[in-house]
C-alpha cells in the first residue's frame, strides 16, 4: 500500500491536494492511504511510519516545510520522497540539501501534480530494486538506491554503499550496463557515480554528500555538468 503524508496549514489547499491525490491514485488503481496534517508540530506529534511520499508546504508557521524535511531525513534518510508545494522558488538550493523530489508551484494544477506524483510513485517502486553481483562463491544482492559510487582498479571493482563496501571481480562496463536505467553517470574511466548523492561539483571533481570526492575526467566534464544541472532543474516544476 502506498502511503502519502500531506502537511499544509491552509485548509482549502490541504483539502484540494487530498482531492487531487485521491483522484490520481484511483485512476491508476493503486491501494493507498493519504494522511493530512495542518502543521509540522501535528505531524511530528503523530509521526506516521512507512510513508512513501511527503507533500510539504514550505511556508508554514512555527516549523516550516524545509525544517520538516530536514527532520524527516534524520528519521528516514532515503526511503521517503519529498515533494514541496510553494509560491516561491527561493528554496531550491535548500531543497537539494534534503533531496527534494520536486517543487510544485502554487497555484497547484491537477495535471502538474498528476505528472509528478506518478513519476515519483514509479521511482519509489524503483527504490526496492536490486542488482545481483557475483562475489567469488557468493552472490550479493545490493539495493540500487544505496550505491553511492563504484570504482575499478584493474579488475578489482569496489561498490561503495551507504551500508558498507563490497569488492568483487568484474568489469566497469558490465556493472554500468546493469545500472543504465538508473541515475548513474560514468564520470571517469574508473568511476561510476550515483547522481542522487552528489552535493556539488567543481573543476574535474564531484563532491558527494558524505564529503568524499570523485574525479571527473576532462573530456567528460562538460556532459557531466549538463547532467548535474539538468537533474537539479527537473526538481523545480
Amino acid at each position: 500500500m502506498l502511503k502519502i503524508a500531506v502537511c499544509e496549514d491552509e485548509k482549502d489547499q490541504r483539502e484540494l491536494i487530498k482531492d487531487y491525490l485521491t483522484k490520481i491514485l484511483d485512476e491508476i488503481n493503486l491501494s493507498y492511504e493519504i494522511i493530512t496534517f495542518s502543521s509540522g508540530e501535528e505531524l511530528f506529534d503523530n509521526y506516521p511510519n512507512d510513508v512513501d511520499i511527503f507533500v510539504l508546504d514550505i511556508l508554514m508557521d512555527e516549523i516550516n516545510g524545509m525544517d520538516i524535511a530536514r527532520k524527516v531525513r534524520k528519521i528516514d534518510d532515503k526511503n521517503a520522497e519529498i515533494i514541496f508545494t510553494t509560491s516561491l522558488v527561493d528554496y531550491i538550493q535548500e531543497g537539494y540539501e534534503v533531496r527534494a523530489y520536486r517543487y510544485l508551484l502554487k497555484p497547484l494544477k491537477y495535471e502538474d501534480l498528476k505528472k509528478h506524483i506518478t513519476s515519483c510513485i514509479n521511482e519509489t517502486t524503483d527504490k526496492n530494486k536490486y542488482i545481483l553481483v557475483d562475489n567469488k562463491s557468493d552472490a550479493l544482492k545490493i539495493k540500487v538506491n544505496e550505491i553511492t559510487y563504484i570504482e575499478i582498479k584493474n579488475r578489482d571493482l569496489t561498490i561503495y554503499t551507504t551500508r558498507g563496501n563490497y569488492q568483487i571481480k568484474s568489469t566497469m562496463n558490465k556493472i554500468e550496463k546493469s545500472l543504465e536505467s538508473h541515475n548513474f553517470y560514468r564520470c571517469h574511466k574508473s568511476f561510476l557515480v550515483n547522481m542522487e548523492y552528489i552535493d556539488n561539483i567543481k573543476q574535474y571533481t564531484a563532491k558527494l554528500e558524505n564529503k568524499e570526492e570523485i574525479p571527473i575526467s576532462r573530456h567528460r566534464f562538460k556532459d557531466f555538468k549538463i547532467k548535474f544541472f539538468r537533474s537539479m532543474g527537473e526538481k523545480l516544476c
